[in-house]
């Protein structure tokens, strides 16, 4: 019997799921950057309230741009945030991540419509130049 897990890699902090056999491995090769990926525990829709004693809190994420947290990712310095969280998510294969992104910025256009400064930044704010 398959089950559906949650794993959340160590290095990358990505979050993806898969398809295991029981019992359940404790880890296993993260998709998006290779590190180890440990079993994250999402009691979502069968408890109410806080998470069961068992579940692994999620790591916080350094403060920072995107670029400089993520210097994997190619292409990051030049987003604005929003679209920089959207690449992200996409480089993680996080399809859950991007869900929210998406919902979120669908939510903020019907607000007020997008412009080109919502997708692209020339100031990321940590010192880099434009190099010229």
């Amino acid at each position: 019997m398959s089950l559906l897990v949650d794993y959340q890699c160590d290095q990358c902090l990505g979050r993806t799921e898969a398809w295991v056999p029981s019992p359940v491995p404790e880890a296993r090769p993260c998709p998006a950057c290779g590190g180890t990926a440990r079993r994250a525990w999402s009691p979502v829709g069968l408890l109410r309230g806080p998470a069961a004693p068992s579940a692994r809190p999620v790591a916080p994420q350094p403060a920072g741009p995107l670029c400089v947290r993520n210097p994997d990712v190619p292409g990051l310095c030049h987003m604005s945030p929003s679209a920089g969280r959207a690449w992200l998510a996409r480089a993680r294969k996080d399809n859950r991540a991007l869900d929210r992104e998406l919902e979120r910025q669908e939510r903020a256009a019907a607000v007020r419509p997008p412009t080109l400064a919502d997708a692209v930044a020339h100031d990321h704010g940590h010192g880099h130049t434009d190099g010229g």
